[in-house]
């Protein structure tokens, strides 16, 4: 026991030290929510002003260029524009982020081998929670029609009708964000909090890539999207099934948007491509309920999550995700921006 020269009774020495130990895994897990905050600010500003200078400088030269003035190419500029701006905003400024806070990328990039029949069947499965999450977020925006809102979303309608231009499109929108956003949110920021759980990290982070969307369509997508790719990761050790399954989610959504409006451009019924679509959604079902079955039956740890070793509860932890400044400032500029897109049903 250790007496208590305040006059208070005596404390336990088993409780103080469990105390400390408590006190320091909440100052550490206080400064990698801190950071992980400090990133998603650093991206979503760096995202923003890049597009804003890039797209003046764009529109500048745009005029000089002949080339772009093609119906074929005309497109290109923004594609490579938006590439450009999530290379840097979200992959060179996470690089940077890694070396200052001396991140090891053994810790937040796990590539551990994985066999082709594995990665399939993980694929498939994320890649179907996906197709589920579109289900998810139009019953969400239905909740919100009962309210007479609606959000005003862009769905990126790219009037491409070129080869060129469907190339570039599958990789600016495709490629390139499945790679950069599962750097920052799968890798620096689940990677690094994993320490504190997995369950807590591929909760946090999964709430942090879908607000980073900035709508009430897209949010709760991307959310269901988040933790089918990060379960992913924990599942494999290998953050190269996310980006599969982040890739392939938005090659699918690509490959729609152009045949829908090339369709429609060529006066084509848009009926084949429906039937399509859900003939596609069929087959994943089947294949995901058997890679289901098969990896439940052979494998403990299919669907099983690290527990926290540590003296913080998860309902702790979450109370120091949800109190850490930069958290609560991206959340609210995020919230903000998707309450901002909202408008009354006329």
């Amino acid at each position: 026991m250790i007496e208590n020269v305040y006059g208070y009774p005596p404390v336990n020495n088993e409780e103080y030290e469990k105390a400390q130990i408590k006190l320091a895994e909440k100052r550490a897990l206080r400064g990698r929510c801190i950071s992980s905050g400090l990133l998603c600010l650093i991206s979503l500003f760096a995202f923003s002003i890049l597009a804003l200078i890039l797209s003046s400088i764009m529109l500048t030269g745009y005029a000089n260029t002949p080339m772009l003035e093609n119906d074929k190419f005309s497109l290109i500029p923004d594609m490579l524009l938006n590439s450009l701006v999530s290379l840097i905003g979200f992959g060179v400024v996470s690089v940077l982020f890694c070396k200052i806070t001396k991140t090891d990328f053994s810790e937040i990039l796990p590539s551990e081998s994985i066999s082709f029949k594995k990665l399939a069947g993980v694929v498939v499965i994320g890649f179907t929670v996906c197709m589920c999450a579109n289900y998810i977020a139009q019953l969400f925006n239905i909740d919100l029609s009962i309210f007479g809102l609606e959000t005003i979303y862009n769905d990126m309608k790219t009037g491409s009708t070129s080869f060129i231009e469907h190339i570039v499109y599958i990789v600016s929108v495709s490629i390139v964000p499945a790679v950069t956003e599962e750097f920052v949110y799968r890798g620096c920021i689940m990677g690094r909090l994993r320490k504190f759980g997995d369950g807590f990290a591929l909760f946090t982070s999964a709430l942090l890539f879908g607000i980073m969307h900035g709508n009430f369509t897209q949010a709760p997508f991307a959310f269901v999207v988040g933790l089918a790719v990060g379960w992913s990761v924990i599942y494999t050790n290998s953050i190269f099934p996310a980006m599969l399954i982040h890739g392939f989610n938005n090659l699918f959504s690509v490959i729609a948007d152009i045949l829908y409006e090339n369709f429609e451009l060529n006066g084509i019924e848009t009926f084949y491509v429906d039937f399509a679509y859900m003939a596609i959604c069929a087959v994943l079902f089947a294949f995901a309920f058997v890679a289901v079955y098969k990896f439940s039956k052979k494998d403990k740890s299919f669907l099983k999550l690290k527990a926290y070793e540590g003296e913080l509860s998860f309902r702790e932890r979450l109370q120091t995700f949800f109190t850490s400044a930069t958290i609560i400032i991206f959340l609210a500029i995020q919230l903000l921006e998707c309450i901002i897109t909202l408008k009354v049903i006329e």
